[in-house]
């Protein structure tokens, strides 16, 4: 199985190097993570490698960024003013943490399952949070994670990458929306 991981590492690594974005799950709209060849230990990697940045960028789906996209949509994410209370909550407690499981996030801002699930989901999706390193496997094929904020992630993976020209989102988007996608998904 272990080639498997390798040769999904690379066919995920290729597809990165042309497009920004891919979808954790099937959808009929746009790539996702089977569809390219890709594995959840190979994206698990890069994740952990810091090539690929978790979130929820598009409708609120597990999304993969590549370093590129991640730093062209940072401008336009990052709304701190959209955080509910139990959001801020918890951001100030990972920017404290540096990094924290879904148990040691919900024991440390006492919020049950459901809320820190919700919080969380709210972080990620500002990109203001996001997946620092495995955490506990369930199976060969499932994991859990480490979250921690976004930049504690671009610390652990200093690179030039993380910067990006003003209209870079629009060009790296444009290969998988139409303009007026585009629009709404940096609004």
């Amino acid at each position: 199985m272990r080639g498997r991981d390798e040769r999904g590492r690379d066919a995920l690594l290729t597809y990165f190097s042309q497009y920004g974005l891919l979808l954790c799950n099937e959808n009929a709209a746009l790539p996702y993570l089977e569809l390219v060849g890709g594995s959840w230990n190979a994206v698990v990697s890069l994740m952990e490698s810091g090539d690929v940045f978790y979130s929820r960028f598009y409708q609120n789906r597990v999304t993969y960024l590549s370093r590129e996209l991640y730093a062209a949509l940072k401008p336009y994410r990052r709304r701190l003013e959209r955080l509910d209370g139990e959001s801020a909550r918890l951001m100030a407690y990972l920017d404290a943490a540096g990094e924290a499981n879904a148990a040691e996030m919900q024991a440390a801002c006492r919020l049950d399952r459901k809320a820190q699930t919700k919080a969380l989901d709210r972080l990620v999706s500002e990109l203001l949070a996001t997946v620092i390193r495995r955490d506990a496997t369930i199976r060969e094929n499932w994991c859990t994670f480490c979250y921690g904020p976004a930049e504690r992630w671009e610390e652990k993976h200093p690179e030039e990458r993380c910067f990006a020209a003003s209209d870079e989102a629009e060009r790296l988007l444009s290969g998988l929306f139409t303009k007026d996608q585009i629009k709404k998904l940096l609004k």
